[in-house]
């Protein structure tokens, strides 16, 4: 019997959603309507990859956050259910990223939290 993912997260509508690879998949995980997911974690780093200069970044479990290391700027806190809203918002109020973004740089793999660029 093929073993399945156990990844599992929340949608950002209140509704959970669960992988329907099997254990060993390669790539995104996917749910039951065919849509790539990503883990909390995984999303996490990549907004810290990309947004890390200008922004602390961080995952309540149900909302995403993105708080201005400056504080006379405008803007200072994006607060959004889901890491796409909350990219969307950002790119809004403060226009392109400052960091690399991974989807410009074949092959890279986004940076550990507190390292050095």
């Amino acid at each position: 019997m093929t073993q399945l993912c156990r990844a599992q997260g929340d949608s950002g509508r209140g509704e959970r959603w669960y992988c329907i690879g099997r254990a060993d998949h390669p790539g995104p995980h996917t749910d039951d309507h065919g849509r790539a997911r990503h883990l909390p974690s995984e999303a996490l780093q990549e907004l810290v990859h990309r947004w890390g200069r200008t922004h602390r970044v961080a995952y309540t479990g149900t909302l995403w956050v993105a708080v201005h290391r400056d504080p006379h700027t405008h803007w200072r806190t994006e607060i959004e259910p889901t890491p796409e809203l909350l990219e969307v918002r950002l790119r809004e109020h403060h226009g392109p990223p400052p960091g690399p973004a991974p989807e410009l740089e074949p092959g890279a793999v986004p940076r550990q939290r507190g390292a050095t660029p």
